[in-house]
């Protein structure tokens, strides 16, 4: 799972969600990448969904340098991160 945090591209991060991202690696057992994107108002659209993109190209090619197979991969987001 990549996964990206909401808080409508200006709050939130690992700290916020953490409960959240364990609980679905523990019950799903699958891994999963925490994204931190750049937030507003220092990022300018369309900063964070570029990174985002890289991040998820990123996982899908190299995601074996970390021990995760990039061929089986599902994007997840909540909020401003499930955009």
């Amino acid at each position: 799972v990549v996964y990206f945090h909401g808080g409508g591209w200006v709050i939130g991060d690992f700290a916020t969600h953490e409960r959240f991202v364990r609980d679905l690696v523990n019950y799903s057992n699958v891994a999963a990448v925490f994204v931190e994107y750049d937030r507003a108002p220092e990022a300018k659209y369309p900063v964070a969904l570029d990174q985002a993109y890289a991040a998820t190209r990123w996982v899908a090619e190299q995601g074996y340098e970390i021990g995760v197979d990039g061929s089986r991969l599902a994007v997840v987001g909540d909020s401003a991160g499930g955009n």
